[in-house]
C-alpha cells in the first residue's frame, strides 16, 4: 500500500528539526585536531543549521542564505591560506557525516525509506549549491589577490634608484612584456619629475631578452624623457643581447649605450 505524501512530509519534517537540535554535537565532529576550532565549528554549525532550514523551510527559501555562506567561507579560506582541494574533502566528510545522523534519525524514529530520500535530495542539492558557491568565490579571490601581488611586484621590479643630485639609476630585471614596459614607462615619466633629474640611467644588465616589442618600449620611454629635459642613458647590454639586436635589424645609433653601468656613469657624471 503506496504511504501517503503527508506521513512522508511530516517524517521529513522531523529530520529537518532533529538535525536543528544535533546541529552542535555534528558540527564537533567534524573539527580535527590543530585547526582553528572557534572558527571551523561556526562555519560548520552553521552549514548543518542549513541543511535543517532546507529540509523545514524549502530549498529555494534557503537557497540565497546558501549561496552567501559559500562565497563568505570561499573568501575566508582563501585568506587563511586553506588548499581548495583539501576544503572539497572536508565538503565530502561534511556530506557523509550528514547522511549518518539522517540515517540514525531514522532508525530512532522508524522513518520509511521515502522520507529519508526526500531529506537526502534536499540535502545533496543544497550542499551542492554551497560548494559551487565556495568554489567560485575561493577562485575570484584567489585569482584577486594573486593580481594584487603581481602589481606589487611589478612596482618593486621598477626602481627609480637616486645616486647624485638629478641623476638616477632604473634597472630592469626580467622579461619586459606590454603590462611592465607600459609600468616602466609611468614610473620612469613621474619619477624623474618628482626627483627633479636631469640623467636616468636604464640599465639592462638584468634583461636577457631584447626583442622589437622591448626595444620600441625602450625607445619610448628614453623619447618621453626628453621631452621632460631628462637625459635617457642605456647601460649593460650584453654581447649577446646586442647580437640579437642587430639580426633583428635594431638600430640604437641615436641613443647613448655603453656596456656597463660603470662604464656610463664614468663617462657622463663622475
Amino acid at each position: 500500500m503506496p504511504i501517503q505524501k503527508s506521513i512522508i512530509d511530516q517524517e521529513v519534517q522531523l529530520i529537518g528539526k532533529q538535525l536543528e537540535a544535533r546541529k552542535l554535537d555534528i558540527a564537533k565532529s567534524l573539527l580535527k585536531p590543530g585547526a582553528d576550532n572557534a572558527e571551523a565549528l561556526r562555519l560548520h554549525t552553521e552549514l548543518v543549521q542549513l541543511c535543517a532550514e532546507t529540509i523545514l523551510i524549502g530549498i529555494e527559501e534557503t537557497m540565497p542564505n546558501v549561496t552567501k555562506w559559500g562565497r563568505e567561507t570561499g573568501e575566508l579560506a582563501v585568506s587563511y591560506g586553506s588548499e581548495l582541494d583539501e576544503s572539497l574533502k572536508t565538503t565530502s566528510e561534511f556530506r557523509q557525516a550528514i547522511w549518518d545522523v539522517i540515517e540514525l534519525i531514522t532508525v530512532e524514529a522508524n522513518h520509511t525509506v521515502q522520507s529519508v530520500f526526500a531529506a537526502g535530495k534536499l540535502v545533496d542539492r543544497m550542499l551542492d549549491h554551497a560548494v559551487y558557491a565556495y568554489s567560485t568565490a575561493y577562485v575570484t579571490s584567489y585569482k584577486n589577490n594573486l593580481s594584487h601581488a603581481q602589481e606589487v611586484f611589478l612596482e618593486l621590479s621598477v626602481p627609480v634608484v637616486p645616486i647624485l643630485e638629478g641623476v638616477a639609476v632604473l634597472p630592469i630585471i626580467g622579461d619586459v612584456d606590454t603590462h611592465r614596459a607600459s609600468l616602466l614607462m609611468e614610473t620612469a615619466l613621474k619619477e624623474s619629475t618628482e626627483k627633479r633629474l636631469t640623467h636616468l640611467f636604464i640599465d639592462l644588465s638584468g634583461v636577457t631578452i631584447v626583442d622589437t616589442m622591448v626595444a620600441n618600449n625602450i625607445f619610448n620611454i628614453i623619447y618621453s624623457l626628453e621631452l621632460l629635459g631628462v637625459k635617457g642613458i642605456l647601460s649593460g647590454i650584453r654581447p649577446e643581447v646586442a647580437q640579437t639586436m642587430i639580426h633583428l635589424g635594431i638600430d640604437f645609433s641615436s641613443i647613448q649605450t655603453h656596456s656597463t653601468l660603470k662604464q656610463a656613469l664614468g663617462r657622463h657624471i663622475l
